[in-house]
């Protein structure tokens, strides 16, 4: 396969595409763009393919290992998971992905770490790729022994029914206007902790209902009123880390910053 045919159906490349869509629909509440990354989620889930890619650029991309020995060891033990599988059958399974992209472009933003696994995971191990498979594996366990902890990062929880992939940096770089209640936000549901998630939740009824009580000295009935539904409403949230959370808790963040702007 040539390397151009790699890059075109580089996981990595595709993952991160669907990374940047989640982060937009939030960002946006463009709701098409988070029931697009949603379908993603189940895409993955429902292909033992798919999965196992993730899986496995998740592992190198969070290794830290200073030992070469088993950072290479490491390294050819995760390739070793796609020995199962036929070449085509991972190309035909990429495909999906980016089929569900539709008209959304591919980012291709130039990825070594992602090329080098590419690489490992779609060449045949031939003669003539010997030397391309020595290079990308010695690049990745390079990368591994030079990785350093970092609270950006990016993570899927696979078992449960939701959420988010997003890298925190990206996010801050492209979105380094909001303000630090809204990132913090946004890094609570990269998240995959449901304790992390429900106290974010929790303060953010807490704060609304603060700011609520802070107008209700208002000598307006009809304001007055308004404002005792929505912390009957408040007061009456379950608080339950579901399939709604992302929508719950933006509609949260809305009301805070609508209750904050008009004090």
């Amino acid at each position: 396969m040539s390397q151009e045919n790699l890059k075109i159906n580089n996981f990595g490349i595709i993952k991160n595409t669907f990374n940047n869509i989640l982060v937009e629909g939030i960002i946006t509440k463009n709701e098409p763009s988070k029931k697009l990354f949603k379908d993603y989620i189940k895409t993955i889930k429902e292909s033992e393919i798919l999965k196992t890619q993730f899986i496995v650029y998740s592992n190198i991309e969070n290794k830290i290992e200073s030992d070469v020995s088993k950072a290479t060891l490491f390294v050819k033990e995760n390739i070793e998971l796609f020995s199962k599988f036929k070449k085509g059958d991972i190309i035909k399974e990429n495909n999906k992905l980016k089929d569900l992209l539709g008209s959304n472009d591919i980012i291709h933003e130039k990825n070594e770490l992602y090329e080098n696994l590419n690489t490992l995971i779609l060449s045949d191990k031939k003669a003539e790729n010997i030397d391309s498979i020595v290079e990308s594996t010695t690049k990745i366990v390079d990368y591994i022994l030079n990785n350093k902890s970092r609270d950006n990062f990016e993570r899927i929880d696979l078992p449960n029914s939701v959420i988010t992939s997003l890298m925190v940096e990206k996010y801050n770089q492209k979105y380094s206007s909001l303000d630090e209640s809204e990132k913090n936000i946004l890094k609570t549901l990269i998240s995959s902790d449901e304790n992390g998630k429900k106290d974010m939740y929790s303060k953010l009824i807490r704060e609304c209902i603060d700011l609520v009580n802070a107008k209700l000295n208002t000598d307006d009935l009809e304001i007055k009123d308004k404002l005792l539904k929505v912390k009957d409403k408040l007061l009456s949230d379950n608080q339950e880390i579901n399939e709604n959370f992302i929508k719950n808790i933006s509609k949260l963040a809305e009301l805070k910053n609508n209750l904050t702007s008009d004090l």
